[in-house]
């Protein structure tokens, strides 16, 4: 994301996943708030994907989506997914956001 607040969220967002694991009703509410920033962003690939993450948590209380060959682990794909969400602007985090948007949303 562009904006130093937008990516204040986004970190926000790491940080209690590394700490605590990934509470939904901790989350959603922040993804909401960092997709209203991509929204003022005029970003519409983040903005979907935010969206999508926080209804794939809110529907299976859970991150389900397994991207990251080497890691076994949901919390990592989650932060490998925000990490990309923070550092939008780059062409490959672009590209590896939208194929994980794309998963997400066959995952619905």
């Amino acid at each position: 994301m562009r904006t130093p607040e937008a990516n204040n969220v986004l970190e926000k967002i790491q940080k209690l996943v590394e700490k605590d694991g990934i509470k939904t009703d901790k989350l959603i509410p922040l993804l909401q708030e960092a997709r209203e920033f991509a929204l003022k962003e005029e970003d519409p690939l983040l903005t979907r994907a935010l969206r999508l993450c926080w209804q794939h948590l809110e529907a299976n209380e859970g991150f389900e989506l397994a991207y990251l060959e080497d890691e076994e682990s949901t919390q990592e794909n989650f932060l490998y997914l925000i990490s990309l969400a923070i550092k939008s602007e780059n062409t490959y985090n672009r590209d590896e956001l939208r194929e994980m948007t794309n998963m997400l949303q066959a995952l619905a």
